[in-house]
This record gives C-alpha cells, structure tokens and sequence, in this order.
C-alpha cells in the first residue's frame, strides 16, 4: 500500500475519474498505521511468551538487531559515504542534500527531524521516520512488559491512546503541527499501544472470545465512520487535523479489528483467510523490510536517471497509463533489489538468530 502511493506520487490527475484513482493509491499511507498495530501485537506478543525467561533482554534485543541492522546501517553507509564517492557530490544532487543530518539517521532519530529548523531530510531517506519510531518503541517497550503484570500494561496501553492524542493536540498549537503529529513517536504510540493491548487481551482466553464475537462490528463502524469524516473525496490526509485527532486512533482500532478477523480460529478457511494466507501477501511479507528500506532510493534513482511518469507520452491526455508502467518498473525494480539483498546479504545475518532462541 505504501509502496504504491509512493510510485504513484508522479502522476497530474486530469479529471474526477483520475482524482478519485489517485486518492485510492495516495491513501496507501495507511498501511503504515496498520504496521505499528501489526508491531505492537507482534513484539509485545513475543515480549509476554519470553518473560521470565533466561536472557530475555539479550535474546530480544540481539534477534532485533540481527533483523534489523544489517540492511540498514549497510544501506546507510552506501548512502552516504560510497556512493558520494563513486558518483561525485553534485550540490543538486540527493546525495549531497541532507548529508548533515546524517547523524539522526546513524541514531534512529530521524523522525525528530520534523521539529529541528531548517533540517533537510534527503529525499530518498524521508521513509524511515517509521523505523525511527520503532526502534524508539524498543528501547522502552521490554522494561515495560517486563515490570509489570498483563492486567496493568493493557491498562498502560489503554492510557497511550489519550495521551498521544493530546501530545498531537498540544503540537497543533506549535509550528511543527502537521508534520510532528505524524512523525513523532509520543504522537504514534497510541498505535503501537492498540497492537499491544490487543496482544496481552488474545492471551487471556475469556477476552479473546469478546474480541472475536465484537471485530467484525468493530471493524465495519470504524471504516464506516473514517470514510464519514473524510468525504466527499475519500482522500484520507494524515497531515489534517481531522485525522490526527479522531483519524488515527479510529484506524487503529480497524487495523485490530481486521486482524483479529484474519486470526479467528474459530473460522477457519474463510474467503477473507485464505486471502491472507496466498502466497503473494506471503511473499511480500518476506520480502517487506528490503523492499520498505529501498522502495524510496529507487524512485530518486529513477529520477536521477530522468525516468518518471512525467517523461512518458500521455495516452488520450492522460498519464494514468503512464503512472501505471512506472509503478510496475519501480516495484519490480525494488522487489528484485529486496531479493539480492535477502539472498547475498540479509540471510547470512539471519542464521544467527538461532542462537538467541527462548
């Protein structure tokens, strides 16, 4: 979804019909909440089953780093040492903008970005707020689950809803409003929160029933109502403060929803499962942490390269078709990239998480 929307950045819609397609791909965006609720399901899951365990910090935060570090730091230092080297630093070029704010990057606190004055996030690096935000959520969230018992961190995660929305509030009222109140991580913790509390809610057996009886409900209303709040062009923007008030806690709680439904053992083999069980989604998902980590460099590639959607000929004065050929370029580019990186470089890191098993 993000992927898509970000292929699809391009292209000049030319009449209703192309405004609507547009709005479809460039509400893509969302996949990025759906993550964090994906995340704070998955790492608080792995967190609960792990605790009170023999090296329960060293296991998780070395598997982690493992998964993690390589493609990035790696990514990083081609980035911004060998590539400047090879091609030369041209001052319009995407290599020299933004070179002094590579320490934000090295630390994962290039979301932080958003609130320092006149700070230049290169173009091609502009995506790892999320991964910024994430390893921020690591540093704090073992601790955490750690110190106290299943009741009260769901009581903790219920209270990150509010809190992150007052945080976004109060940043309205400040000169970083639209941007912090996406990027930061006090502004998103309310997502991570919902995954969380939905992890420690499944494990207790009496609530997991409630959950799944309620989802399909839950999930129905808040699509109904973000789709409300957002006509008459559905265009979902997450820089308004319509989404950053009710919009985001809203899709939180639909992304929950939605994957309680995709996990309902009680309704096996269902159409909606086997979608999410197809070897495509699946493949993806393997794949999905070289392709977030390159998806963005290759379209500045491409751009340097002079091959955009604005370089091809319009058909019947539309670009639509010539957005569509980007984007599958751009995609199977990137996937093929995700590929040599997963292959020659990510897996031989990956073997070794072997050794920090619970």
């Amino acid at each position: 979804m993000v992927m898509l929307g970000h292929f699809w950045l391009g292209a000049r819609p030319d009449d209703g019909a192309e405004q609507a397609l547009y709005n479809v791909f460039q509400n893509g965006w969302i996949g990025v909440d759906l993550f964090f609720v994906l995340s704070g399901f998955l790492i608080t899951g792995i967190l609960l089953d792990a605790k009170g365990q023999e090296h329960y910090f060293r296991n998780f935060y070395a598997r982690r780093a493992l998964r993690i570090f390589p493609l990035y730091y790696g990514f990083l230092f081609l980035w911004f040492w060998v590539a400047p080297a090879v091609i030369g630093l041209d001052p319009n070029g995407p290599f020299a903008r933004g070179r002094e704010s590579q320490l934000w990057f090295w630390t994962y606190m290039s979301n932080n970005l958003s609130i320092v004055k006149d700070a230049v996030v290169p173009h091609g690096l502009n995506h790892f707020w999320t991964l910024a935000v994430e390893e921020q959520f690591y540093l704090v969230w073992p601790a955490l689950v750690l110190l106290v018992s299943s009741k009260r961190l769901r009581t903790i995660c219920l209270l990150l809803i509010p809190f992150a929305l007052v945080f976004r509030l109060y940043l309205m009222t400040t000169p970083y409003s639209h941007t912090a109140g996406y990027v930061l991580t006090p502004a998103r913790i309310g997502t991570l929160g919902i995954g969380a509390w939905l992890a420690s809610a499944m494990r207790e057996p009496g609530l997991r029933i409630q959950i799944e009886r309620f989802a399909p409900r839950v999930f129905i209303a808040a699509v109904a109502i973000l789709v409300v709040l957002n006509l008459p062009d559905l265009r979902f923007d997450g820089f308004e403060p319509v989404m950053q008030t009710v919009g985001f806690p809203l899709l939180a709680v639909a992304s929950a929803a939605l994957l309680v439904i995709a996990m309902n053992a009680h309704k096996r083999w269902t159409w909606y499962q086997r979608m999410f069980r197809s070897r495509v989604l699946r493949f993806f998902g393997k794949y999905s942490y070289g392709i977030y980590v390159l998806h963005l460099p290759v379209i500045v590639a491409f751009e340097g390269l002079r091959f955009t959607i604005a370089g091809f000929p319009t058909v019947g004065g539309s670009d639509v078709p010539a957005a569509i050929a980007f984007t599958l370029v751009g995609m199977a580019t990137t996937i093929l990239l995700a590929l040599l990186s997963w292959h020659l470089y990510e897996k031989q890191f990956l073997k070794l998480k072997s050794r920090f098993r619970s």
